[in-house]
């Protein structure tokens, strides 16, 4: 079972459905909240039925057993009353509220009531403004209700100053969108500069990144090329000191052979034999032998 509020609106009420709570039969709608300003206390509600709402009766705030979102359940049946009663029903609502100081402070449209002692805990008044609608709407104590008529209600100008608000107004909700879109672009602004400064910085960090790189790069080919040169001398130095040593040790080594070959030059002209020398008469011989060999013609 749904706990019952204790303090309800009374435009909560308005045009509720009615059901009788033993035979669940439709009693009506509500049409007026009945109250009674001297004590700032609500009695009941006035139902509407029939043809056109035209029938009218009443049901004391005892009588409510539930109070739900789509109904109200009732345990009792109602009193017949007419219209002509309902509308000499005394209510502060729609009076206009008025400070001692002699200014109009705004209108009352709804009321604050405890559902089981129908106590009005706060009046609910819209302060002046564009049809009521854009003001903000306030609470205001019984309390400080000094005095009240059919249409205007008094109250001392210094609660006036020291109201509580209910519900922001229109101009309220825009001045603090306003503020808060004020601050959210303030805040997008300095997050759009910071973005901007950090972006910068890192440009210059990258700039200063590359020419770093672009030195390092310099100084790396300088030192490739310089490595490159010393290495190249040192090879043609070692190159022209081996040739040189080659060409040394050919010349030494041509000594050597040529002092070794100049040393064995009398042994082997020594175990060479010369043949002798032949005679004049040997050689006659040896031609006329060979004649004799020719055939005769």
């Amino acid at each position: 079972m749904a706990t019952q509020p204790e303090v309800v609106k009374q435009s909560d009420l308005l045009n509720q459905l009615v059901l009788d709570r033993n035979t669940m039969e439709e009693l009506g709608h509500v049409d007026v909240v009945w109250m009674h300003p001297p004590v700032h206390r609500v009695l009941g509600f006035i139902c509407k039925s029939g043809f056109l709402g035209t029938k009218k009766t009443a049901f004391n705030l005892a009588q409510i057993t539930t109070l739900g979102a789509n109904s109200i359940l009732v345990n009792a049946q109602p009193v017949e009353t007419d219209s002509e009663k309902v509308r000499k029903l005394e209510s502060l609502l729609d009076c206009e509220v008025w400070s001692d100081a002699g200014n109009k402070i705004g209108r009352i449209t709804d009321c604050l009531f405890n559902l089981k002692t129908g106590l009005i805990t706060q009046y609910l008044f819209v302060s002046s403004g564009w049809g009521g609608m854009a003001g903000e709407i306030y609470l205001l104590l019984p309390s400080k209700v000094l005095s009240f008529g059919r249409k205007r209600v008094l109250v001392s100008e210094a609660a006036a100053q020291t109201l509580t608000v209910y519900r922001e107004g229109i101009k309220q909700k825009l001045t603090k969108a306003r503020n808060i879109f004020k601050e959210d672009y303030i805040q997008v602004t300095q997050e759009v500069r910071s973005l901007a400064k950090q972006a910068q910085a890192a440009t210059e960090q990258a700039k200063e990144r590359a020419q770093i790189l672009a030195e390092q790069a310099k100084e790396k080919v300088h030192s490739l090329n310089q490595q490159l040169k010393e290495e190249t001398q040192t090879f043609a130095k070692q190159a022209q000191e081996k040739s040189q040593i080659l060409v040394e040790q050919v010349k030494e080594r041509a000594q050597t052979v040529s002092e070794q070959v100049k040393e064995k030059r009398p042994a082997i002209e020594k175990n060479i034999e010369v043949p002798p020398t032949p005679s004049p008469a040997t050689t006659s011989n040896v031609t006329a032998t060979e004649d004799d060999d020719e055939p005769w013609i």
